[in-house]
């Protein structure tokens, strides 16, 4: 009998629209789809039948693809020999999103969940058949449907109001399991889309494995391992009834082979012993071995699947001297700090997301020392790629369940909670065994907007039912979700929602938090990220501008390409971001937003200072065991979905921002940090003046797992004039054994005219090389008071192909090297956006250059230009 047959339905697919808008413009007749899988916006612009929405204003004029129906088909089903005793499946891995389904005008399947396959069994209208087959998909579109839902189930909130509505239709989404950000977000367009977005496929089969599910725990002396599967047998039984079960180590070397008996219910199940297991860590701790687990009916199906041994577990215990609990990861015993960013998908239209963009994205993230990545809930659990990726490379994966923002119906809406169980178990199973996968959050910020909004939520009540309040979906968050986590999701521990704290949403001493006080809310002045230090900050941001030339690709018109211009609004969907601009800059350093190569400046060197602040002043509150008083920040966001100012580290064309060095230094395995404290007030009828910071606290990270002998090294210079000042110490050693994997307090230092002067910190090696480990330079605040010196320049030259080699006589803030725009794309540089002071050089790697020359820019460089000097 021979092995099962995957048959890819991928050739022979056109589309056409099935209502009339737009003046029926794609109705006509069918036209040939533009590769598969597809969704209708991809087909169109194939067809040139819609105006890239990335561009321009272009979002618009396409807002009417959202509300058509559209239609699928092939015609190209190829007959297929389907023996007596094998069967036929059609398998569809993802549909987008509301769709009836006919083989051979036969109705087969309706759906309405884009996040879950869906398999048909076709044999009795394939078998024999032999002319060609047609396959066709009706779609329905998914705002139209989302709305008689809500009329339907009925709308539980205090109105109807979407926490986003200036952006989304008032809670439409919230009635559709369809990816969420598909109606817009204040970082990306609204497009609905709607198509087969992932492979079709016949499978046929005598037997075959299904419900494969594997599963690892790691016992705490992390001597032994236990990996455990189970699965199914379909169709006729195996022959001796038997599963023939294997372990392969990361080496390729057989570890366990059995065979395992299949019982009466076709069910089998095996969990093997693994002793002195090979274990997976996260990047900066140690290796990423990889076991291969098989299920095997011979000549029938072959089920494989990789995995890590690890022991993973979120601590939640007491801290000394401080109110609430820890939130800290913790991985084959070691507590990690997890710095990292938020994930967003990488495409408004999904299947031309390649595997080489996850692979680019990824790396890049990795190369920015992040140890995690949160993937939100109001886009996709990712494909398959994505997850591997990460067990490969030794990312962590903070998952959200896929609910964001909203007030979803629960037990009133039977059915709908119905198609949530089977979307949770079908994600479960399928990304759930990945070693990277280190936490479940059941949505994304559910609980916060139901406090905000005024939802009824009595933390107390543990019981319900919550069907007779306004916030239904604790149905979903609480009973739902954990126990198919209970069930199918082994030692991933699940967590209610983010942010969430057991008796409040986002109280920031215990759980996650979502840090918006600074940028959203209250606009709290990025300083005050220190007062909101939390104990997990799985969220904060400040928005910045794209690269010049992102901008310039996505803004055509040369008249619209100023930071004011509508074109450029329509690229900036952050609420208020005008205000808020002109705030924090006012409040920190002197700014221009002309031109439009300033705006991208300026903005971006707010982000810039703003994370790299949190960052430091966060991870200096991972102190050792029993006081990890911050255990991770995950900044919102890593990536573009199109070319927009907003809260990315790096853009969607892959230019990476200041904000993404910043971070890298803040999470490199060796930091040192430094920040002024007040030492004298104003006189209290002085109320314009700001208190004098006259001294600096210093500390640093040690990320490794072992103690390190350190030397600090202190400059100061005089901003204006360059002139090295002298910094007494009084005695205090420069010496320090840094214990690891934590932060030492080193010292305090007197700053001699702290108006005017620079602070250098300099971390190194205790040995003879004396070779440096990290650097700080620590200005006057605010910024905007700091006087340049009128002769700032910036020694800016190449060594050989792959080194830039800078220097500067006169302290000098934010220098970006860049190649210049009229030169083509820009080159990668493995560092940038640093502070430069008199008698140092600074490296920096780079790729790309190509030999093209260099410019940079400084913070107030413009005032070195004449006119402003008279």
């Amino acid at each position: 009998m021979p092995l099962l047959r995957k048959i890819p339905l991928s050739h022979g697919w056109h589309f056409k629209q099935s209502t009339t808008l737009n003046n029926s413009c794609a109705s006509s007749s069918f036209l040939p789809v533009a590769g598969f899988p597809t969704v209708a916006h991809l087909d169109l612009l194939h067809h040139k039948l819609i105006p890239d929405p990335d561009l321009d204003s272009n979002e618009v004029d396409c807002l009417w693809v959202n509300d058509a129906d559209w239609t699928y088909r092939t015609q190209n089903i190829e007959p297929v020999d389907i023996q007596p005793h094998e069967r036929a499946v059609l398998v569809f891995e993802g549909l987008d999103t509301i769709v009836d389904v006919f083989l051979n005008d036969e109705h087969i399947l309706y759906a309405n969940n884009m996040n879950i396959e869906h398999q048909v069994d076709v044999t009795k209208l394939v078998r024999g058949r032999k002319e060609a087959s047609t396959l066709e998909l009706r779609f329905r579109n998914a705002p139209s449907y989302a709305r008689k839902e809500w009329q339907r189930i009925g709308y539980k909130g205090t109105a109807a109001v979407d926490p986003y509505e200036r952006i989304q239709p008032a809670g439409e989404r919230c009635f559709v399991r369809k990816a969420q950000y598909h109606w817009g977000w204040d970082w990306g367009p609204a497009l609905n889309t709607s198509g087969p977005w992932k492979p079709i496929y016949l499978q046929v089969y005598t037997s075959r494995i299904t419900g494969f599910l594997v599963r690892q725990e790691t016992e705490s002396d992390l001597q032994t391992a236990t990996v455990s599967m189970k699965g199914m047998i379909q169709g006729a039984p195996a022959d001796g009834n038997t599963v023939t079960v294997t372990l392969v180590s990361p080496d390729g070397k057989p570890v366990f082979q059995s065979s395992v008996a299949v019982s009466s219910s076709q069910a089998f199940e095996c969990a093997i012993p693994v002793h002195r297991p090979q274990l997976w860590y996260p990047f900066q701790y140690g290796t990423q071995p990889l076991y291969t687990v098989r299920a095997s009916l011979p000549d029938h199906d072959l089920q494989e699947t990789k995995i890590g041994l690890r022991r993973l577990r979120l601590l939640q215990h007491g801290l000394q001297g401080a109110e609430g609990k820890a939130f800290v990861f913790e991985v084959n015993n070691i507590r990690v700090f997890c710095g990292g960013s938020n994930w967003i998908p990488g495409d408004m239209l999904l299947p031309r997301f390649t595997r080489q963009r996850y692979e680019d994205w990824l790396l890049l993230a990795k190369g920015g020392n992040q140890s995690m990545i949160r993937v939100w809930g109001g886009g996709i659990v990712e494909d398959d790629f994505f997850y591997e990726i990460c067990d490969r490379e030794g990312l962590l994966v903070w998952q959200d369940f896929l609910f964001a923002c909203g007030n979803y119906p629960g037990g009133n809406a039977p059915d709908f909670i119905q198609s949530v169980k089977v979307e949770a178990e079908a994600l479960l199973r399928r990304v759930g065994h990945h070693p990277s996968l280190a936490i479940w959050a059941g949505n994304n910020e559910d609980y916060m907007y139901a406090e905000l909004l005024g939802w009824e939520i009595d933390y107390s009540d543990e019981h319900g039912p919550w069907d007779a309040t306004n916030f239904p979906a604790r149905e979903i968050y609480e009973r739902v979700l954990p126990e198919a986590c209970r069930q199918f999701g082994g030692d991933v521990p699940y967590w209610r929602g983010s942010p969430y704290a057991g008796k409040s949403a986002n109280d920031g001493i215990v759980g996650d938090a979502h840090v918006w006080q600074v940028w959203h809310m209250k606009m709290a002045p990025y300083r005050d990220y220190k007062k909101f230090t939390s104990r997990f900050a799985s969220e904060f941001g400040i928005e910045s501008a794209p690269d010049i030339r992102t901008l310039h690709r996505a803004v055509q018109d040369p008249k619209e390409r100023h930071w004011q211009s509508r074109t450029l609004e329509l690229h900036d969907k952050g609420e208020g971001h005008e205000r808020r601009y002109g705030m924090y800059m006012s409040e920190n350093f002197r700014f221009r937003m002309h031109p439009l190569k300033d705006f991208v400046y300026c903005t971006q060197f707010l982000q810039g200072e703003a994370i790299s602040y949190a960052y430091n002043i966060w991870r200096r509150e991972f102190r050792g065991p029993g006081r990890e008083y911050c255990s991770g920040a995950l900044v919102w966001q890593l990536n573009d979905i199109w070319p927009a100012v907003s809260w990315a580290l790096v853009d969607v064309d892959g230019h990476r921002k200041p904000a993404f060095y910043a971070t890298k230094r803040a999470l490199a395995s060796f930091a040192v940090g430094m920040e002024r404290i007040i030492t004298s007030k104003p006189n209290y009828m002085l109320r314009s003046m700001l208190p004098t910071k006259a001294k600096a606290e210093i500390w640093a990270v040690n990320g490794e797992l072992e103690a390190r002998g350190t030397k600090l090294e202190l400059r100061g210079f005089d901003i204006g004039t360059g002139k090295e000042l002298s910094l007494s110490l009084h005695g205090k050693r420069t010496s320090f054994t840094l214990p690891p994997n934590q932060s030492t307090e080193l010292l305090t230092v007197d700053i001699p005219s702290p108006d005017t002067t620079v602070v250098v910190a300099y971390l190194r090696h205790d040995d003879a090389s004396g070779g440096l480990l990290a650097r700080w330079v620590s200005w006057p605040e605010p910024l905007k008071y700091v006087r340049f010196s009128a002769e700032s320049s910036v020694d800016c030259r190449i060594e050989g192909e792959e080194t830039v080699v800078l220097r500067s006589k006169t302290p000098l803030k934010g220098v970006v090297v860049s190649v210049p725009e009229e030169e083509g794309d820009n080159a990668v540089f493995d560092d940038n956006f640093v502070d430069l002071v008199p008698g140092e050089e600074v490296r920096i790697g780079v790729k790309g250059l190509a030999g093209r020359k260099l410019e940079t820019r400084w913070l107030c460089d413009w005032e070195t230009e004449p006119e402003l000097q008279a």
